[in-house]
């Protein structure tokens, strides 16, 4: 695999009042993506993204679609620089918009399918009262055990080497927190989400899920896109359907993405979406790791920037090396 360029998009979490404005006032491809969001969902995400108020963008489900939307944005905008990946993936619900960049699916099917997605895990969680929380300053396996003396609690999101997401019913989670605190963590605080995402809590969201999309096409991906579950590439538009499906109620194992990634000598990542969470935890994973963001429009175009010294880079290297073998040939000769 490939990978001089990797994308990553966020999921919830990223989102905050403003996002994707100034894209909307200077892009083409800003205007015509909320336009579509806007008729498909029926109510302006465009103004709530744009105006808020903050309490109703944090919701869950308008917090994923807000995200995915304007990741999905800012990816036709690079596309419009000529800037590509090799490799995407995405973090919870941003493997929707790493499926849109890979050619999966166009951007209202996608949106469809976090909607459809997210309205079944927040149907599923209403019935645990399922909710989530950071446990800060431990390593994953005493936080995996902190879980089964707590109960009805798991790990769901290693989110870097001593920052871990848990997940489950109210009470059980509220026990692991203080454990936690008792066990040395530098601190536990809930996350404020309406369902137990990544957890065995909501298993049946995954089977409702793929009853729902079993009819969708899905094209086969165009460029490597990498699940942070399988941590493989899926070849498939039909493996990606049991994938999508697979990710809602299992662990988030975005250390070892990261890593795995890595470790197949990237030269550069790029967080393509709103905010800069991706930068932070990939930065706490590996400090070596050059990732840029798009957050908003400077911070873009100084990415399409190094993009752009990267690729000219390439060539350098490749037309030098093409040179050196054409005269390695005739000397042989």
């Amino acid at each position: 695999m490939s990978n001089d360029i990797v994308f990553l998009y966020p999921g919830q979490g990223s989102q905050h009042v403003g996002m994707g404005f100034d894209l909307y006032q200077i892009y083409p491809e800003a205007r015509e993506i909320f336009k579509r969001a806007d008729h498909l969902l029926d109510f302006s995400l465009s103004k709530l993204c744009f105006e808020g108020p903050k309490e109703t963008l944090n919701q869950d489900l308008n917090a994923q679609l807000a995200v995915y939307t304007v990741s999905c944005i800012i990816t036709e905008v690079l596309r419009a620089q000529d800037v590509f990946p090799d490799v995407v993936s995405g973090y919870s619900s941003g493997f929707y918009a790493a499926a849109y960049a890979a050619g999966c699916f166009d951007f209202t099917d996608g949106l469809s399918l976090v909607r459809q997605a997210g309205e079944i895990i927040l149907d599923e969680s209403r019935k645990i009262d399922g909710s989530m929380a950071v446990i800060f300053g431990l390593p994953p396996e005493k936080v995996v055990n902190i879980c089964q003396q707590a109960g009805n609690a798991q790990v769901s999101i290693l989110n870097t080497p001593r920052q871990t997401i848990i997940s489950g019913t109210g009470s059980s989670v509220r026990r692991a927190m203080d454990l936690s605190l008792k066990e040395g963590a530098l601190d536990a605080y809930p996350l404020y989400v309406g369902s137990a995402y990544h957890s065995r809590f909501i298993e049946q969201s995954e089977f409702r899920f793929l009853r729902e999309i079993k009819n969708i096409n899905l094209r086969d991906p165009q460029i490597h896109i990498v699940s942070y579950l399988s941590l493989d590439s899926v070849p498939k538009g039909t493996e990606l359907r049991s994938i999508m499906a697979a990710q809602l109620s299992r662990p988030v194992l975005w250390v070892d993405l990261i890593k795995r990634l890595r470790s197949n000598n990237t030269r550069l990542f790029i967080e393509v979406g709103p905010g800069k969470v991706i930068s932070r935890t990939v930065r706490w994973i590996d400090r070596d790791i050059e990732i840029m963001n798009t957050a908003n429009k400077a911070s873009l175009l100084t990415t399409v920037e190094r993009y752009r010294r990267l690729r000219d880079s390439n060539r350098s290297a490749k037309n030098s090396l093409k040179s050196f073998e054409s005269k390695e040939q005739t000397r042989c000769k």
